[in-house]
């Protein structure tokens, strides 16, 4: 056998070995609620013993060996000249730090051992976290943690699935592009997981310790997902090698230093700054880099070399991933560089980013996901039959109306379509029609609560705390207003597909993408500034207003015993309406209310039992009812 390969051998067994006995140093430590200091001290330089091994082997060179012997006899001399007392490491952010720091650099010294022999990169850092073994251990650490954690709560999920999703980062299997297209899904599929979970920890725990891991775990996810956008866009792996040993210093932080669960107050605003800049720049380097994964791997081949254009924007049908990563925004953004000046770029370039990430198919499944969830969340907080069944409509929307159909047919529902196959006049008029119709018979809900993305993205358990607490008739003119671009790019649209007239760009896609893609991004970012369903309330969406003028027709929100809202004093009907729209003045005056702006949330009917809402299946049951 060569002799490189038993080093290589001789490296992976060590590794082993000796990830076996951290787990065992810090079993140990964690197991006891209280340890000696001297104990503990020594247990850190057997620890720094390890670290400084494996870099010797690494370098087959004593001189590091030699290091580390010297150093690891200043935790041993500070043990010796200290007096010996017990310490709840858990309850000493100052242990904990020095563990984290100590597990860490263990870790990288192994890694660098792997990556040595087996994917040397240019920077020892590169080397020691750019690897599999890397990702291994992460993986082994998470595993181990939770387990050996004595409680089970939400939070250890959180942190569990925070590392996890690290163990799987692509950048650790670039020996391999179908590998590390493989880890980019697992990476994601973790990452949505671990985003869940700090929504939950946000909204749940209110205490100190859930509202800085719900934060902090949002900020270091938000810096990985930048490294894996510099990643993907410029092949460059300092940002994120660097994110991800930050974010590993952290993670064995929260593991060994039990935050104190002091009881404060939420603070959803800082957090959903960051978990949506997280969502965003995620949508924007898994797209990229996605699409130039699967391209590389499935493009036709001549003599053995790759077809690829490196400004390719769209993916070929011949990539099985094609309708997942059908176009590159890397791409799009630097044509907008080539295209206009420096004061155009500083329009377009802003443009461009939010718009090619958001109507990416990726970014709305990710987001689909997590509100499917956060909405079933609140499906199970809702009394009303009705309210139940508009919950579960929504759920079966998200994939069904919000990818499906706008992304890979022809037929336009509003702003979403024309993505990928461009819409025709024919399916316009349809959807046009077909919309108006249930609109009409089910009242704007119909719309907005099965098929536009926005109403999906408020309609849940976190968001519905950001309801607005006052109302405004300015936004009740304004919102005519708002819809004459929509009429004008509707008009236009239908004069280029008839042959009056010819246009550069689209008008319907140029004006879907701008309001549902960039104008719709501003506001949910937002939110706690303009509240939920800004769409309906401040009005900016005319399609929404368009979709909203049936409510006249046959959808009410109408009152059982108009008496009974006479002697109300609560109004829990105008508090609960996420539209601030005056329900009981309506009530008072004409026994019903049935405005444009009302989306059909039906959150007035889950307030109080004295309303019901009138559809047509209502007005076809009383009917039958009548005629027995």
């Amino acid at each position: 056998m060569e002799y490189e390969t038993i080093l290589k051998l001789f490296s992976l067994v060590y590794i082993i070995v000796m990830m076996s006995l951290d787990f065992w140093i810090f079993g140990l430590i964690l197991r006891r609620e209280y340890v000696k200091v001297k104990g503990l001290l020594l247990l850190v330089s057997i620890i720094l013993v390890m670290g400084f091994e494996s870099l010797a082997l690494a370098q087959l060179d004593i001189l590091f060996f030699t290091i580390g012997i010297l150093l690891v006899f200043i935790p041993l001399f500070i043990s010796l000249v200290i007096r010996d007392y017990t310490v709840n490491v858990t309850r000493n952010w100052i242990y904990g730090l020095l563990l984290s720091s100590v597990i860490v650099f263990d870790e990288l010294a192994m890694g660098y051992l792997y990556g040595s022999y087996f994917n040397p990169l240019p920077n020892p850092l590169l080397t020691s976290v750019d690897n599999p073994a890397y990702g291994a251990m992460m993986l082994g650490d998470a595993i181990f943690f939770l387990y050996i954690l004595r409680r089970k709560s939400i939070i250890e999920f959180a942190m569990t699935t925070f590392a996890v999703s690290m163990a799987f980062m692509p950048s650790l299997y670039l020996m391999d592009r179908m590998l590390e297209f493989t880890m980019s899904l697992l990476t994601s599929v973790f990452m949505i997981i671990n985003i869940v979970l700090l929504y939950l920890t946000e909204m749940r725990i209110l205490t100190f310790q859930g509202q800085l891991i719900a934060i902090s775990l949002s900020l270091f996810n938000l810096l990985m997902m930048i490294g894996l956008t510099f990643f993907a866009s410029f092949s460059d792996l300092y940002f994120l090698t660097l994110s991800m040993i930050a974010s590993m210093i952290w993670y064995f932080f929260l593991i060994f230093y039990n935050v104190p669960a002091k009881k404060i107050s939420p603070k959803p605003f800082l957090f959903l700054v960051l978990i949506n800049l997280t969502e965003l720049i995620m949508g924007f380097g898994e797209t990229v880099l996605g699409f130039s994964l699967t391209n590389s791997l499935f493009l036709s081949t001549v003599n053995s070399k790759m077809i690829m254009d490196p400004h390719m924007m769209r993916s070929s049908f011949s990539n099985p991933f094609w309708w997942l990563f059908p176009f590159n925004p890397l791409t799009m953004i630097t044509m907008a560089t080539m295209r206009y000046s420096l004061l155009g770029q500083l329009v377009m370039i802003p443009f461009m980013t939010v718009m090619a990430t958001t109507m990416s198919p990726f970014y709305v499944i990710m987001m689909g996901v997590e509100m499917s969830y956060l909405v079933y969340e609140r499906f199970k907080k809702v009394r009303t039959k009705y309210l139940k069944a508009w919950t579960l409509g929504i759920i079966a929307g998200i994939p069904t109306f919000v990818v499906l159909i706008p992304y890979y047919t022809n037929y336009y529902i509003f702003g979403m379509s024309g993505m990928i196959f461009p819409v025709t006049l024919a399916p316009f008029i349809i959807s046009l029609v077909v919309i108006a119709l249930f609109s009409t018979l089910f009242g704007r809900g119909v719309y907005c609560n099965l098929v536009c993305m926005s109403a999906h993205m408020w309609s849940n358990v976190f968001y519905e705390q950001f309801s607005a607490r006052k109302s405004s008739k300015v936004w009740d003119y304004l919102r005519w207003i708002f819809i004459i671009p929509m009429i004008v790019a509707f008009y236009l649209y239908v004069m280029t597909q008839i042959g009056n007239i010819s246009l550069s760009i689209n008008p319907l896609d140029l004006y879907g993408m701008f309001t549902l893609n960039y104008v719709w991004w501003i506001f949910y970012f937002l939110t706690p500034v303009f509240g939920i369903y800004s769409c309906a309330r401040q009005g900016w969406c005319g399609f929404g207003t368009f979709t909203g003028i049936f409510n006249k027709v046959l959808f009410k929100i109408r009152a059982k015993d108009v008496s009974v809202c006479r002697g109300c004093a609560s109004k829990e009907c105008d508090a609960s309406c996420p539209v601030k729209i005056p329900i009981s003045n309506d009530i008072l005056v004409k026994g019903y209310s049935n405005r444009i702006s009302c989306i059909g949330c039906a959150r007035c009917v889950d307030a109080c039992d004295n309303l019901e809402i009138i559809n047509v299946l209502t007005i076809l049951k009383n009917r039958e009812s009548e005629s027995f």
